[in-house]
């Protein structure tokens, strides 16, 4: 199916936990597909990026060996295509929250803007976690246990309000549930986002990419015998 399994992986998941949770759990929350597709779809761009391009360094060896291909090559392409794939995904998005009377505002105006922090955000990580691998093979799989436990604090399913106020403030400290809420914000409620909140995550991305494409530029290349 190429590229709709783009689409269909999140469709199915609509599906199971619209049933779950409008029928049996009953949160409450007015256009759920609508709801959870546009927090979704990002998440997805960024737990597939990260699982993926984590082995991005091992797995294109062959071209590392060559002294004059830049290994930071790799990790940009690659989360560049996360983005293409989300970006060829918002067609589908718009058609759903028209399905669902989301009207869209001219705060989708800051999509552009919000898309470029996750795309930094990712980057930055995964200059970090293709380095490590190399020395590391096992990362690959605690980042996937990592993000299946990551996905319940990032607020997909729910709003912030449904966290008791003493725990909200560990949910606000993850940059990913700052994205996901911007998204929410300029999609789903037509307002804007937090700009603050959404300027620290691209501090911390800057940051972490210029740490990530240092280590990745040096030790992070892989040896002749990887």
């Amino acid at each position: 199916l190429g590229f709709l399994w783009t689409l269909l992986n999140p469709f199915v998941f609509i599906v199971v936990y619209t049933r779950v949770f409008s029928r049996f759990l009953r949160l409450g929350i007015p256009k759920l597909p609508a709801f959870l597709l546009t927090r979704l779809f990002p998440w997805m761009w960024f737990s597939e990026s990260v699982m993926a391009e984590t082995s991005c360094l091992v797995d294109h060896a062959m071209f590392l060996r060559n002294a004059v291909f830049p290994a930071q090559v790799l990790p940009v392409v690659s989360v560049g295509v996360g983005m293409m794939n989300y970006m060829f995904s918002l067609p589908v998005l718009f058609i759903l929250l028209a399905v669902y009377e989301v009207p869209l505002d001219w705060t989708v105006l800051a999509l552009p803007l919000v898309m470029a922090v996750q795309f930094m955000l990712i980057l930055s990580i995964v200059y970090f976690t293709s380095t490590l691998n190399v020395f590391l093979r096992d990362l690959r799989y605690i980042i996937q246990h990592g993000l299946l436990v990551g996905f319940f604090p990032t607020l997909i399913m729910y709003d912030l309000s449904f966290v008791p106020a003493r725990f909200q403030w560990l949910l606000k400290i993850n940059p990913m549930t700052i994205v996901i809420d911007s998204y929410r914000r300029l999609l789903f409620y037509g307002t804007w986002p937090h700009w603050r909140n959404l300027g620290f995550v691209l501090a911390l991305a800057l940051v972490l990419l210029v740490l990530g494409r240092w280590s990745s530029s040096g030790e992070g290349r892989p040896s002749r015998s990887t």
